[in-house]
């Protein structure tokens, strides 16, 4: 499949929020988002950096948001980010293209460091990740209460120099 890697528009905003309800679900992260979130949402997608990625026909399959993890100066030569791909679409190396225009983009722009937080729970996220060269950086033992119980949290790392 042919996949073109662009920045959002507002036209997007519906294609967008149907991928973010389908994948934002319990036990894959602590951020599910419900319908009272669409407002904010919106306003939130115009002011993000934002890569999307869609088919030849201009379908949205999925997209990645990044930034400086703080204001500091020292902060910023590292992003973090978060990705999201319909589900239809996984493992058709959306996620894979996402990411590496991201790894581009960060070379472009003198970063040294890429990182993400993914849920001890999402084993295939986490298995994913590690393939694209992401390393463990760190280990959040009982980071989120849900449902009853302690789930962990790693935050993985790509070098970029």
């Amino acid at each position: 499949m042919k996949i073109h890697i662009t920045s959002q528009t507002e036209s997007d905003i519906p294609e967008l929020w149907e991928i973010e309800k389908s994948v934002m679900v319990k036990g894959t992260t602590p951020h599910v988002v419900t319908e009272n979130d669409y407002e904010q949402f919106k306003k939130d997608v115009m002011t993000q950096n934002m890569l999307v990625a869609r088919k030849e026909d201009g379908i949205v399959l999925g997209s990645l948001v990044y930034h400086s993890p703080g204001l500091a100066p020292s902060r910023q030569k590292q992003w973090l980010f978060g990705i999201s791909v319909a589900k239809q679409a996984q493992g058709q190396g959306v996620g894979r293209q996402l990411i590496e225009h991201l790894i581009e983009l960060g070379k472009q722009n003198n970063i040294g460091k890429i990182a993400l937080r993914v849920m001890a729970t999402n084993t295939n996220a986490l298995h994913f990740y590690q393939h694209l060269g992401f390393e463990q950086e760190a280990y959040f033992k009982r980071e989120f209460w849900e449902d009853n119980q302690w789930l962990d949290d790693y935050q993985l790392a790509y070098y970029l120099d």
